[in-house]
């Protein structure tokens, strides 16, 4: 497990910003990261868009799944045509 775990954790900039996909990048204050790690991480993305979820955890896709889904849904309908 902990060789899977190093194996993962090596930074992948190259591969990040080559995405030219927008991207939602979804934070939440109670999270794991850094107010540094997540300036770096939007900054390095081409068209990334940051969104922190209030008194959330690292997993806000569970303990803040209504916010999480809102903030998905208004994220993918901005490309939709009209």
């Amino acid at each position: 497990m902990v060789q899977t775990l190093d194996a993962v954790a090596v930074p992948r900039w190259t591969e990040w910003e080559s995405v030219s996909a927008p991207a939602l990048v979804v934070y939440a204050s109670g999270g794991i990261f850094s107010e540094e790690d997540k300036a770096e991480f939007v900054r390095r993305g081409q068209r990334a868009q940051l969104i922190e979820i209030p008194d959330a955890s690292h997993d806000a896709h569970l303990d803040a799944f209504d916010r999480w889904i809102e903030i998905l849904h208004a994220f993918l309908r901005q490309d939709q045509p009209r």
